[in-house]
């Protein structure tokens, strides 16, 4: 061999080997690969994103989001944890840290994630680092049709990094890509939305900040929101609490199609421009329901018109099918016959409640003062109910409570139905011992009644928000005249996590939730 030759191949030989050790130094988890494949930013948006409004807190401290995709990341190297095939994509931007996780620490990624007005933190949240190139996300259908029953289906992009948000909203990833602009989804059903971290660094802990759900279907990349259809009633104004929790205006409409928040008139209640009459069509037909996911219902002041058992059998195949239901007070009159008092449960509904104060004949003022509500921790059978405990603490966490429980102010305050441990539905708001006539404020059932697999749900409630704020003084039209400034009341603020976790993957009553993403 020529000297030359020889010196080449020891040169060779000593690049080989420094290039091996630092990759082994920077070890991706999920083993080597022969080509990165970055992401590029641009999917779905123009590539540029702020984790909150106004820029706050991204891990730079400045919260801007760049264009381009993840690079500078750890390089992939050989398999940390001796286990089969290459990585792909972002996997092999996570580090191992010098060895296994939970050897040398990991590169973690900590935020709090709030409403779409960023007003409160949300419980439940789902937030995860998407592997598929680009960032890529599946669009999201409006409406419920024979994929509802699959929650977990919603989830997509190839998660490789996972947590869910606690009581006070924040989560904490573990073993996320290191890098810029490195794609991170938060959702919570057909809520959703991308941004891009600027910049993760190695093996220690980065903070995103505040991140909140969308507003609407121009904020950040991949976004989505559930297809929603407001009732409007005389006696409530569930509709404008919905611009209090920051859903943006331009989102509402009183046309039946599209995505959006669609404004029915019901009895009584104020309109969006087009808005057409809840009982010609909205709950009409089962067929109408199905175009939304979420349907609620606002108190019209008296025993819903025009809602009879043929209205039952629209519903309850909706629900069945995977629909959500969000019911007020008199619309008690979708699920129970109230020609007399205690009302008969429809067939459809049986035994959700005992519907003891109904009808023409109820006492629809029963309480004279403001009321106070236990949030309910335990089962009607002394069973545990985590959620019911998350409930409250999320409550305490927002100011909510005052002396552990929930104040409802008496114009707020109805008494139409008690839950027991004989009925098939959830109670999570029961008035206190001290208060007379006892009453579930608000409880839960899943449908279908019975099955072995539950797709869908109502929330039904007797608390109302009107009085909350000043709706509909300067004008009479959705949602021109809410009063989408003021900030949210104690009771409004328990309606939001009821309005948040009906939009949820649904959890076994008595489970504790888990990421739907396994």
């Amino acid at each position: 061999m020529e000297p030359r030759q020889a010196q080449k191949r020891v040169l060779g030989l000593l690049v080989l080997l420094a290039s091996g050790a630092a990759a082994g130094a920077c070890a991706s988890l999920y083993g080597a690969t022969d080509v990165p494949n970055p992401v590029d930013g641009g999917a779905g948006s123009d590539g540029t994103v702020t984790p909150v409004d106004g820029g706050e807190a991204g891990p730079t401290g400045d919260g801007a989001a760049s264009e381009g995709g993840p690079d500078g990341g750890s390089d992939g190297g050989p398999d940390a944890k001796g286990d089969a095939g290459p990585c792909t994509n972002l996997q092999c931007q996570v580090n191992a840290c010098g060895g296994d996780a939970g050897d040398a620490g990991t590169t973690t990624l900590t935020g709090t994630v709030f409403d779409p007005g960023g007003h409160n933190p949300l419980y439940n949240v789902v937030v995860y680092v998407p592997n598929a190139p680009g960032g890529a996300l599946d669009a999201i259908p409006l409406g419920v049709d024979s994929s509802s029953c699959s929650c977990a289906s919603l989830y997509s992009g190839d998660p490789i990094a996972v947590a869910v948000t606690d009581t006070a909203g924040n989560f904490v990833l573990a073993n996320v890509p290191d890098g810029t602009n490195i794609p991170l989804v938060v959702q919570v059903g057909k809520w959703r939305k991308e941004i891009l971290v600027p910049s993760i660094a190695p093996c220690t802990p980065n903070s995103v900040g505040k991140l909140t759900l969308p507003r609407n279907l121009s904020d950040g990349l991949y976004p989505s929101m559930p297809n929603i259809a407001v009732s409007t009633g005389a006696a409530d104004a569930v509709e404008c609490m919905l611009t209090r929790v920051g859903i943006d205006e331009a989102m509402f409409t009183g046309s039946a199609s599209g995505p959006g928040v669609h404004i029915f008139q019901g009895t009584g209640g104020n309109a969006a421009a087009g808005s057409t009459s809840s009982l010609a069509t909205l709950w009409d037909s089962q067929a109408d329901l199905m175009r939304y996911d979420i349907v609620m219902l606002s108190c019209e002041g008296t025993m819903t018109g025009g809602v009879t058992s043929t209205t039952a059998g629209y519903l309850a195949p909706y629900l069945n099918a995977g629909g959500r239901v969000y019911a007020e007070h008199y619309h008690y009159a979708f699920f129970t016959d109230y020609s007399t008092s205690p009302g008969i449960p429809f067939p459809q509904f049986a035994n959700v409640a005992s519907w003891n104060n109904v009808g023409a004949a109820s006492n629809d003022a029963p309480y004279l003062n403001p009321i106070s509500a236990v949030v309910e921790g335990t089962l009607p059978d002394g069973g545990p109910f985590p959620e019911g405990l998350a409930f409250k603490t999320w409550l305490g966490n927002v100011g909510a409570l005052d002396a552990g429980e929930l104040v409802v102010p008496v114009v707020n305050a109805r008494q139409n139905a008690v839950v027991g441990a004989t009925n098939a539905s959830t109670p999570w708001l029961q008035t206190d011992p001290t208060v007379t006539p006892p009453g579930t404020q608000y409880f839960s059932w899943d449908m279908p009644l019975g099955g072995a697999q539950h797709c869908g749900r109502v929330a039904y409630t007797d608390m109302h928000v009107a009085g909350s704020a000043a709706d509909y003084t300067t004008s009479m039209v959705v949602p021109t005249g809410c009063d989408s400034a003021s900030a949210l009341a104690q009771d409004e603020d328990a309606i939001e996590f009821i309005f948040f976790d009906l939009a949820s993957c649904l959890t076994v009553p008595g489970a504790t939730p888990v990421s739907p993403i396994q």
